[in-house]
């Protein structure tokens, strides 16, 4: 019974495997482009929540500007994401590294 599982788990995740090469082939910004375009989202994010905002709140009370508040991230699920795809970034470099890469 355990192999049987183990085998469809197995078979599940090269399915899986084909799936990402033929998305990862293709030209079509909507195919192959949602892996980059998470990136770009994550990278918009943290560049307005560590740099922008806290730079306009500076300037809006540096200059007694009029504005009450500026829009805010939340960081917690946004650096959890971050960091999950940091994680399998390294994890694929290690593998160019050791040649088991193509």
């Amino acid at each position: 019974m355990e192999g049987d599982l183990q085998k469809a788990i197995n078979q599940a995740a090269a399915d899986q495997r084909e799936i990402n090469k033929i998305e990862a082939a293709s030209f079509s910004v909507f195919v192959a482009g949602w892996r980059p375009a998470l990136g770009w989202c994550c990278v918009l994010e943290c560049f307005w929540a560590f740099i922008a905002q806290p730079f306009m709140l500076w300037i809006v009370q540096a200059f007694e500007l009029p504005f009450k508040t500026l829009p805010d991230i939340h960081t917690d699920y946004l650096l959890e994401l971050v960091l999950a795809m940091l994680g399998l970034s390294g994890v694929r470099m290690v593998e160019k590294i050791k040649g088991v890469a193509k």
